[in-house]
């Protein structure tokens, strides 16, 4: 199988990226929750191998700043369920140059999910974290900064517009679902055969939207056709978060919108956080964070 099947292209849709048609705020892009074994195991790993820098995120629980954004860890006594079975399909950050990036995680001793593989000129790389979350590096960002989160859709329009209309971020516009792929296609034409899409946060964060993989579609991952995508809840990547000063007028918006609120408005003891969980696009845990944006520090 042709390493196009672990396509980075989610990283190079700003071609197809379009204005919101809502005036709504946009959301910025606040953290990606993990569940981890061993906080300081996943701390020291994110500070090698990815420029993260430990955080007592509001000097109350552990947390690592990626540049604008966060992830916030939360100690579990066991390994939290990793298989690729829920829309969270992994989280990624930018790199320059391939074959340079790849060498000294390989050499410090980093576990590969894919290993180094080019796409035309650039390069992309999959590693397991500490407790098997995946984590991309993509050199068509050209930096090494945290840069996206990629997702799996049953729909990719419904749950690119999810996002758009919700959360106000930015997306282009529908696309139909490509025919199937003939079994011998030539990896230069795969674009046409991927149903894709992405949505942007004013804090530079995108959220790359694939169509799940399945028998009667283009397999482009290791792992063959996906049933029905579980919760995100309580794997190793547990929610995905946006923040805005104030939530309350987001929440009455998404209540109105009939979105599903999965907990309202509350304090967070742990995280020192104002916030509202909701049940995004395939089964994806989603919080609603009040807070202001990072520019580029801790200013949590």
């Amino acid at each position: 199988m042709m390493h196009f099947k672990r396509l980075a292209v989610m990283c190079v849709l700003p071609l197809l990226m379009g204005a919101s048609v809502y005036a709504q705020e946009s959301a910025n892009f606040h953290h990606v929750h993990l569940n981890v074994v061993d906080p300081e195991k996943t701390i020291d790993y994110y500070e090698k191998y990815f420029s993260g820098v430990r955080s007592a995120f509001r000097d109350n629980a552990d947390a690592i700043l990626t540049d604008r954004s966060f992830l916030l860890l939360n100690k579990v006594d066991k390994a939290p369920e990793w298989e690729l079975l829920s829309a969270i399909y992994h989280i990624g950050w930018g790199g320059v140059d391939g074959p340079s990036d790849f060498k000294w995680r390989d050499e410090g001793g980093m576990e590969w999910e894919t290993p180094l593989s080019a796409l035309g000129n650039e390069h992309f790389m999959y590693a397991f974290g500490p407790d098997k979350e995946v984590v991309e590096v993509w050199t068509g960002f050209r930096h090494h900064r945290f840069g996206h989160v990629h997702l799996l859709a049953e729909d990719v329009n419904a749950a690119k517009n999810w996002y758009i209309e919700n959360l106000g971020l930015k997306g282009p516009p529908d696309r139909p679902k490509p025919a199937k792929a003939p079994k011998d296609v030539d990896p230069g034409l795969v674009f046409q055969y991927l149903w894709l899409s992405q949505v942007s946060t004013t804090n530079g964060v995108t959220i790359n939207i694939f169509g799940k993989p399945s028998e009667d579609s283009l397999v482009w991952w290791n792992y063959g056709g996906l049933g029905e995508l579980v919760p995100t809840d309580d794997r190793v990547v547990d929610h995905i978060a946006f923040s805005y000063p104030d939530i309350e007028p987001v929440f009455d918006r998404m209540k109105k919108n009939g979105v599903e609120i999965v907990k309202p408005i509350a304090m967070s003891d742990k995280y020192k956080l104002n916030s509202f969980f909701v049940r995004g696009p395939d089964q994806v845990l989603v919080e609603i964070v009040e807070a202001d944006p990072v520019y580029g520090g801790d200013r949590e």
